[in-house]
Formats: structure tokens, C-alpha cells, sequence
């Protein structure tokens, strides 16, 4: 059975409390004989916008947010969402090398503003470069022509201040490198340490580019959050490697590859130079908040036959520790979760993230970190995610906050109140329902694995699907 090497690939794909004001509600809620509550959130969320490559078009048309972003974005405001991880179309903008059409940029960006919604750009949503960058994060002038093209949007929109550089950067190396899913549909070691590191080269030029010229940058830094498990000896050395892989963008950006990382060797036999190691470590990129994306596929365990479920989970709050402990200068933030199900399936998935985040919020204080946000992705039902984005056929994915109709029409349900609440700081983990997952969730998403964590819920019976 073919293995692949990133949780993120297993299937086809404020009214916030501050660390410190959580404590010192802790601390008053003690001292007059009461539970302590739970910390309230900042709850954010983002549209998906990755290019379908090759077909001219991405997830922003597929789902009408390109021309339905008004209403969009005030479906966020009047839900009390002022964060959003927001989706830049380097492909349409420049489809003519150092030709700009901003557009619709323009457009956009101009509303967003006008509702005084905070935008985290992301400019880079896995394959969304232009179709003319032949070998795509592999050409050698990919790193100068995005920088180029960071530049020309710094300058045009200098109050966006947030930024994700490039939006998973390991996960996409490994559909377009590895695994040949994605462009240039390279497989093997040979293929994905090429785009690894015209990825880190890009992030390390752009990150001091953009210090110069915004004073207020936030760099968001969003990858995998990964955990593998190896449940016999033959998968051991397999669960190793993509341990170290999961590692090894943020350790190039931030100049920790030498002669004793373990992927030392494997990168030097397919690319990385003295020279380009030296520089790395000589200028070390800046990040400000760690983002982690988080699904039920995210921790693996692997047997000599291939994937397998038989083990329990460590669940994000300990494995977001894991990377905080190894990066100790950053602040936290789950940048992606969702699921694939019914509404009832979601909220359940919500329930326990969130509760995951609660409980996390108190470990980073203890640490001296915040926690700076939860993030439900995509906001909107995607598409086209089944097949990986590589055919545009509109067929909608139920992940969602808001789900989309047979027409394309946004669609409240108990989920999307739910979630305005959590915005709105009026509600919690322990707040939200349970309901009993169906089965192709507890299987194809894998979230069997994670019922040993819920055992102390109060469940129901949700509505079955068709």
C-alpha cells in the first residue's frame, strides 16, 4: 500500500479573554469559591480560494464569493467576526509577468475595509501561482517574481498588515512534490526538497521586505499540524522521517538546518547547498504567530501494510504543545479545522476543538504564550476538494460554517448561530451540543480514533443524511 508522508494528505484532503485575563478571571472566580471559567476565544475563520491549476479558475469562483463578497463579508460582520484569513489571486492578478490587474482586488479589499474587518492576507494558497511560473514553487525565479509581486500589493494596500507568506507550505510541497497530485506532479524525495526550498528561500526574502515596509506587520506563519506513530518496528524509520518533515520549513526559515539535523543529509543530496544553508542560517525570517491547522487526519499511525486508526490520539492541545515547546518564541493560533458531514457532525467537531483550545489557553500561559486564535475553515462550504482541486466541477464539500444550497445560496443553520455566539463571546465549549457522529465520518474522516475523548458528552441523535 503506497504511504504518503503528511496527516494532511491521509484523505483526499474578541470578545476574547487574553492569556492574562483568562487567569486573573481564574484567579477571582478561586477566590470566591467558585469554578474557574473557561477562557472565551477569539474566533476567526477564512474563504477558500485555492486554483484549480490549469483550469483558469479557483475556489473563490467555484463558490460565488467572487462575485458574492458583499454579502459575504457582512455575514461576518453581523456575526461578530472581525479576522479573517483572506485569499489574494496572485494567479489573476499577474497573468502577464510584472503586469498587475487589481481590479477586483480593489473592489474587495475596499469593502472589507469599509466594514472594518481585519484581513490576513494569503496571497499563496497552495498551487494559486500564475500559469506562466513553469515548475511552479521549483523555478528558480519563483522566489524573486513573488517577491515582486508581495511588493507591488505592500505598496497598494499598505493597511493590510497581516500576512501569511505561503499557506502550507510543507503540506502542498508534498500533493505537488512527493506525491505528484498536484503541479508539477514531481514524486519522491527529488521532487518535494526542490519545492521546500524555493518555498523557504521566498518566505526568507519576503518577511524582511515586509518589516521595512509596514511598521505594524504580523507575520502568521500557517502550516500542518502533524503527529505520526509508528504501531510496529518496520514503520519506525517511515514515522521518523515525516516527524522530521513536519519540522523542517519553519527550520530553514528560522536558520536551524546544519550538518546535525536529521534531514540533513536527505536535503543535501537533493538540492540544498553549503551556501544556501549558511544564508538561511544567517538570515533567519520572522514569525509572529505560529499558525497549526488541525483535522481528524492529522495524527497518523502507520503499520507495514500502511495507515492505520488502531491507536489514540494525542488530540491537538498536546500536540500544539509539542511544537510550542520546540519554538518556544511564538504565540499560537489553530488557523484550520473542520469536518466533512452532516451539520450535526460539525458541531460535534467544533465541541471538541474548541474544548481542545480551552484547555491550551492555560499550558501557553503557564509558558508565558498566548493563545491568539480559533479558526474554522473555510467559512462557507468549499468545492472540489473531494478531487483535491484538480477538476472544477462545483461539487459542493460540506465543511462549512455556512452551508451552500443545490444554487449556491448561503444557508444559516444551528451551526452557524452557534458559531456567531462563540464570536460573540457569549458561549463555550461546554455550551455547545453533542451529537453522535455518522458513520462516514467516524470512518472516512477518521474520527473514531477521538470517541475515547468524548466520553464524558451528553449525546443526541442528529438528523440522518439522505
Amino acid at each position: 500500500m503506497k504511504r504518503t508522508l503528511s496527516g494532511t494528505l491521509a484523505v483526499s484532503r474578541r470578545h476574547s479573554d487574553t492569556a492574562g485575563s483568562w487567569a486573573s478571571a481564574d484567579q477571582a472566580g478561586a477566590s470566591a469559591g467558585v469554578s474557574p471559567a473557561l477562557p472565551r476565544l477569539h474566533y476567526l475563520t477564512g474563504f477558500e480560494g485555492t486554483q484549480m491549476f490549469g483550469h483558469g479558475t479557483d475556489v473563490l469562483d467555484t463558490t460565488e464569493h467572487s462575485v458574492r463578497y458583499k454579502d459575504d463579508l457582512r455575514l461576518l460582520a453581523n456575526d461578530g467576526i472581525t479576522t479573517f484569513r483572506c485569499c489574494i489571486p496572485w494567479h489573476k492578478i499577474e497573468r502577464v509577468r510584472g503586469v498587475y490587474d487589481w481590479a477586483w482586488t480593489d473592489r474587495y479589499l475596499g469593502h472589507v475595509r469599509r466594514l472594518g474587518l481585519k484581513p490576513i492576507a494569503d496571497p499563496l494558497h497552495h498551487t494559486s501561482f500564475p500559469q506562466w511560473l513553469e515548475h511552479g514553487f521549483a523555478n528558480p525565479e519563483f522566489p524573486i517574481a513573488y517577491q515582486d509581486f508581495i511588493r507591488a500589493f505592500a505598496r497598494r494596500y499598505p493597511w493590510v498588515t497581516d500576512y501569511t507568506i505561503i499557506n502550507e507550505p510543507l503540506a502542498t510541497a508534498i500533493l505537488s512534490g512527493f506525491m505528484g497530485e498536484w503541479y508539477p506532479h514531481w514524486r519522491d524525495r527529488a521532487g518535494i526538497v526542490p519545492i521546500i526550498l524555493g518555498k523557504a528561500k521566498a518566505i526568507s526574502l519576503v518577511t524582511p521586505m515586509l518589516e521595512r515596509m509596514i511598521p505594524d506587520l504580523r507575520v502568521v506563519h500557517v502550516d500542518t499540524c502533524e503527529r505520526h506513530v509508528a504501531l510496529d518496528p518496520q514503520s519506525q524509520y517511515h514515522t521518523d522521517f515525516g516527524n522530521d518533515l513536519r519540522f523542517v520549513v519553519l527550520d530553514l526559515i528560522l536558520g536551524r538546518v546544519d550538518e546535525g539535523h536529521p534531514l540533513w543529509a536527505t536535503l543535501r543530496e537533493h538540492g540544498l547547498t553549503e551556501a544556501d544553508a549558511a544564508w538561511f542560517r544567517e538570515f533567519p525570517a520572522r514569525v509572529d504567530v505560529l499558525g497549526l491547522d488541525y483535522y481528524a487526519h492529522s495524527e497518523l499511525g502507520w503499520t507495514v501494510e500502511g495507515q492505520s486508526d488502531d491507536f489514540l490520539p494525542w488530540g491537538f492541545r498536546k500536540v500544539a504543545l509539542e511544537y510550542a515547546d520546540r519554538y518556544p518564541q511564538f504565540s499560537l493560533m489553530l488557523t484550520e479545522t473542520n469536518v466533512r458531514g452532516r451539520i450535526e457532525d460539525r458541531i460535534s467537531w467544533l465541541k471538541y476543538m474548541v474544548a481542545e483550545c480551552e484547555a491550551l489557553v492555560p499550558d501557553l500561559a503557564a509558558r508565558g504564550r498566548t493563545f491568539d486564535g480559533f479558526c474554522w475553515y473555510p467559512y462557507l462550504d468549499s468545492t472540489d476538494w473531494c478531487s483535491l482541486c484538480r477538476q472544477p466541477n462545483r461539487r459542493i464539500d460540506p465543511q462549512g460554517v455556512y452551508y451552500l444550497s443545490s444554487d449556491f445560496n448561503r444557508q444559516h443553520s444551528e451551526l452557524s448561530d452557534l458559531y456567531a455566539r462563540l464570536a460573540r463571546g457569549e458561549i463555550g465549549s461546554e455550551d455547545l451540543p453533542a451529537y453522535h457522529f455518522e458513520e462516514p465520518v467516524l470512518e472516512g474522516r477518521r474520527v473514531r480514533k477521538y470517541l475515547p475523548h468524548m466520553t464524558e458528552w451528553d449525546w443526541k441523535d442528529g438528523t440522518p443524511s439522505l
